[in-house]
């Protein structure tokens, strides 16, 4: 069953009162209080649709009783009632929140047309508030469908990102856990430097993958002791390029191509595979090319073996401003974490 709606209906007069209560009672659930004293502990009881206050009331003015509604209800409409008409009054009374008011002695018609008028508005508040809980329901529900595909889909990032890794490793025994190494000190440079989370982590992605496009030199050149011939040296040189060609059809790791291709790149100008320098490199590609230079010396490789912290700093300040930028050398060198107290790579 339905429940009935609500009205509370204060005047300290007994006629104006009974009179309203009779008109309403069939169709509404009516509560009448002699004072404002009285409504105020109705007002702790009872939720009211609508309430109808008088203007003069001995104890508590109405307008005061009507901000005192506005304040513990305010979705609760309020009609005013006053023995004549005054604008002032009305204009009192709207501005504190009042629907209308009725002028004693009450028309029966206008009574009906007033309190359908604040009940109607009533419901149309009440079906507002419930589609606004109900799209907030549905917000939530969304926000966690969307938290559990962003998951999915970042699961699916990292498998795709190990699985190509996996590829270089299974090629070049040299690069088998050189990508996550130089991965580590780019994120600390990075840090270093003050980029923002989402640039180290796309700096992160495309260190992790800087060597892919080893997978398109002939295994004999990236396995061989000696020194390169210039025509097995001008293959090496292509892995950046064909890397960058393999993970362009990647969309989500499309901020990482540019520094894939460029991170062979020489800060004066004298790098590959275009030779650009300086600014025009990326500083992505700047910094890869910092920390692979790092990780290089620091690990035995084919052709040299590894070098002290003493070497390797000595040799990052020789290159710096020619090889490398000079600004990421000294960053790299200033911090501990690299060149400190720890350095477990």
């Amino acid at each position: 069953m339905t429940e009935k709606t609500k009205i509370l209906i204060v005047d300290d007069e007994l006629g104006p009162r009974e009179s309203l209560r009779m008109i309403l009672r069939d169709n509404y659930e009516t509560t009448v209080a002699t004072n404002g004293q009285e409504a105020i502990h109705y007002l702790n009881e009872i939720d009211f649709d609508l309430a109808i206050l008088d203007i003069r009331m001995p104890d508590i003015s109405g307008i005061d009783l009507l901000r005192v509604v506005k304040e513990k209800a305010p979705e609760t409409e309020v009609v005013m009632i006053t023995a004549y008409a005054s604008i002032d009054t009305a204009t009192k009374a709207l501005r504190a929140g009042a629907l209308d008011y009725l002028i004693k002695p009450f028309d029966l018609a206008s009574v009906r047309e007033i309190v359908n008028k604040g009940i109607t508005k009533r419901n149309n508040a009440r079906l507002v508030e419930k589609r606004i809980n109900d799209l907030q329901q549905v917000n939530k529900t969304l926000e966690s469908e969307i938290a559990s595909t962003y998951d999915s889909i970042n699961s699916y990032y990292e498998e795709t990102i190990t699985s190509l890794v996996a590829a270089v490793d299974a090629k070049d025994s040299y690069t088998k856990g050189h990508q996550e190494r130089v991965a580590r000190l780019v994120v600390t440079i990075g840090e270093h430097v003050n980029l923002k989370a989402d640039e180290i982590t796309t700096l992160q992605q495309a260190a992790m993958l800087h060597d892919i496009g080893k997978i398109g030199v002939p295994e004999y050149i990236l396995r061989k002791n000696g020194e390169l011939s210039s025509a097995e040296y001008d293959l090496i040189k292509k892995h950046p390029i064909i890397g960058a060609e393999i993970i362009s059809p990647v969309k989500f790791l499309k901020e990482a191509v540019p520094l894939i291709l460029h991170h062979h790149e020489r800060y004066d100008g004298s790098g590959y595979p275009k030779g650009l320098a300086e600014e025009d490199i990326p500083m992505g590609a700047r910094i890869i090319a910092v920390a692979d230079s790092i990780d290089a010396m620091l690990w035995d490789r084919p052709y040299a073996s590894s070098k002290s912290l003493s070497d390797v700093q000595y040799e990052l300040k020789r290159v710096s401003g020619s090889q490398l930028d000079p600004t990421l050398v000294q960053a790299a060198l200033e911090d501990e974490l690299i060149f400190g107290f720890d350095n477990s790579f």
